[in-house]
């Protein structure tokens, strides 16, 4: 996102989102781009999954207990997240892991702007369906 305002009330943006934030501000022509630290993937989610367009999405929670260079840990549905990884691309926050239960493997991805809205998606190879996703954060 790109909003046009000076410095100090950058800083004062910053401030009041906690700092889970990075604002770069261009003085020259006077843009400020604001993109998530890793840090704001922390907390828990609240997920609504769309199985079926014609259906009310079903609920779980993703939660994120550490962020650590360029990985995190937590849980997708009750289960442990293995090999969480994050990058940061732009103003968003990507990133990726895996968890298991009995039917096999699934792979969870996401993006997340400044907004706190994660949209995502799961693929299972043992249930056979690839499923999109939103999660906002629990309050």
């Amino acid at each position: 996102m790109n909003f046009k305002l000076g410095a100090a009330a950058a800083l004062a943006l910053a401030t009041a989102l906690g700092g889970c934030v990075s604002i770069n501000v261009n003085e020259a022509d006077e843009k400020v781009d604001v993109a998530p630290m890793p840090s704001a993937l922390v907390g828990t989610w609240d997920v609504s999954l769309y199985s079926d367009p014609n259906a009310e999405p079903s609920k779980t929670e993703f939660v994120v207990t550490e962020v650590t260079a360029g990985t995190f840990k937590g849980t997708f549905y009750g289960s442990e997240i293995q090999n969480g990884r994050y990058t940061i691309k732009g103003n968003e926050i990507v990133f990726a892991g895996r968890t298991a239960d009995l039917s096999g493997a699934y792979w969870h991805s996401g993006r997340m702007r400044a907004n706190s809205v994660i949209q995502g998606q799961t693929l299972s190879d043992g249930r056979n369906f690839l499923m999109a996703w939103t999660a906002r954060r629990k309050r």
